[in-house]
């Protein structure tokens, strides 16, 4: 019975990480910065992956562009942990100019994107999903990837003048 016991806290536990990383409150508190760095921490703890994350970009952004990237990355990690066999994922963002670029890269078994968006060609509803949210706040994606040495999934996403000019804050 105590063995039963230990797998339900287990399990317990488990689900109540999966739902917080659902919707975060640091992403709502702190930003999405945060909010990744957490997710991150926990993807990396059930993948036994190293997740590596490298951020000069400070600064809160809209609530809706927020949530937009921070899902984003959440499937980029799902993809990457779950079809990429990678080693490590490496996730960057920072500011270049009036634009913030983020980049989720890893070392895995990569893929053919021509054969994936050609016409017909057996495109993932993750990487729909993942453009069609980009492209809804007003960003690019641009996926580049070859068998054999991992996939790269760039975001960049133009900032208003109104913030680009600021120091970040809301």
């Amino acid at each position: 019975m105590g063995r039963i016991e230990e797998l339900l806290n287990q399990v317990e536990k488990q689900l109540r990480r999966y739902s917080h990383e659902l919707r975060p409150t640091v992403l709502d508190d702190l930003g999405w910065i945060p909010a990744i760095r957490f997710l991150a921490e926990g993807v990396s703890k059930r993948a036994n992956l190293p997740i590596h994350i490298k951020v000069t970009f400070a600064g809160r952004l809209p609530s809706t562009t927020e949530i937009a990237l921070y899902r984003v990355v959440q499937e980029a990690l799902t993809n990457a942990t779950k079809h990429a066999k990678a080693s490590n994922i490496w996730v960057r963002a920072w500011r270049d100019e009036f634009v913030l670029c983020c980049s989720i890269r890893d070392d895995g078994a990569g893929f053919d994107v021509g054969a994936i968006q050609a016409p017909g060609g057996r495109k993932g509803l993750g990487l729909i999903g993942m453009q069609e949210r980009v492209s809804a706040i007003g960003g690019t994606v641009r996926i580049e990837s070859r068998r054999g040495q991992g996939t790269e999934l760039l975001i960049r996403l133009p900032l208003e003048a109104s913030y680009a000019n600021s120091r970040g804050t809301r």
